[in-house]
Order: structure tokens, then C-alpha cells, then sequence
């Protein structure tokens, strides 16, 4: 059974197959939000709401993947939410004593998965927004293109250029 066959099993009435969609792409949707917003608890507040967009309004064709549309819907929301919250700082930027682990390292267990994020957080936001899509959205370059707007070759120059600056800072910290 496929995403969609799920989706609208779960449209029907089938919490088990709404369970299913959920748990199948939650986690991927909060790590490309994260990566987008800088913010795991912004991430999670805009991955429920992709979620309740999904059950509220369902897409208007399922030609692609539900993945896809979620990514795409997700990416859309991620920036949305990242304008709108540009002066909010988070409780996690505070110096609290024995302040516990942040949601952030949560999320990101893997402590070279930690470092290439903020590596990528510190591209500049045309590279950035083109490598979460394709590496962490799964995108193909003519979904990005078509996503962002922008021609291919700009989408295939920015892919380039922000993997070559990820590998040079990766390689001076000693990472790869």
C-alpha cells in the first residue's frame, strides 16, 4: 500500500492508517523545518501544522508523491514561520543552570549530524534553502527549481557551490 492509499484510508476514518502517515513522515518534515527555521521547537509547531493542513485540506491532486507534497508544503511553512518569529528568542538561548539538553541536540543525535547542521545554518540562505531540499527534503532539482521558483541551472550552481563550501568547512574542522 502506498502513502496515498493510506491517506485516504486515514480521510475515511482509519486512525491506523492516520498513525501510519504520521509516523512515516514526521520525523523527516521536523528535521527539514529545523534545518529551515534554525528552531526545533519552530519545526515542531510547523510540521503540526502541515499536519492539520493535511487532514483539513486535502491536496488537490495526488499525481506525485504524498512526500513531496508534504516537503513542499513543509518548506513553505518553515519559512512562513521563520519571517513571522525573526526577533522571538527561545527559552534554549537562555543561560539557565543545569539547563537540560536542548530540543535541537534532541533531534539531532548524532554529533557530526549536529555539526554539518550548523555548518549548513551558517550557508547563505539561497545555498541553504537548495541543499536542506535536496538532501534533507529529498527533492529532485526540478521539484526545487519549480519550488523555489528559479531556474534549474541556478538551482544546479547553488547545489554546487553550497556542497563545495559545506566539504571546505567540513574538512578545516576536521570532520571529513
Amino acid at each position: 500500500m502506498n502513502d496515498w492509499q493510506d491517506y485516504n484510508l486515514a480521510r475515511g476514518g482509519d486512525r491506523a492508517a492516520w498513525k501510519k502517515v504520521i509516523g512515516n513522515h514526521a520525523d523527516s518534515l521536523t528535521r527539514l523545518a529545523a534545518m529551515l527555521t534554525g528552531s526545533p521547537d519552530l519545526a515542531q509547531d510547523v510540521v503540526q501544522e502541515v499536519m492539520l493542513e493535511l487532514f483539513r485540506r486535502p491536496p488537490k491532486h495526488q499525481a506525485g508523491t504524498l512526500r513531496g507534497w508534504l516537503t513542499t508544503v513543509t518548506y513553505h511553512a518553515a519559512l512562513k514561520e521563520k519571517k513571522r518569529n525573526a526577533g522571538w528568542t527561545g527559552l534554549e538561548k537562555s543561560d539557565l543552570p543545569d539547563q537540560a539538553p536542548l530540543p535541537l541536540a534532541q533531534l539531532i543525535k548524532d554529533d557530526g549530524e549536529r555539526r554539518l547542521f550548523n555548518v549548513i545554518q551558517a550557508l547563505e540562505t539561497a545555498q541553504r534553502e537548495v541543499i536542506v531540499l535536496r538532501f534533507y527534503g529529498e527533492r529532485s532539482l526540478q521539484d526545487i527549481s519549480e519550488i523555489l521558483e528559479i531556474p534549474l541551472g541556478t538551482v544546479k550552481s547553488r547545489l554546487f557551490y553550497g556542497v563545495k563550501h559545506v566539504r571546505h568547512h567540513m574538512k578545516n574542522k576536521g570532520l571529513i
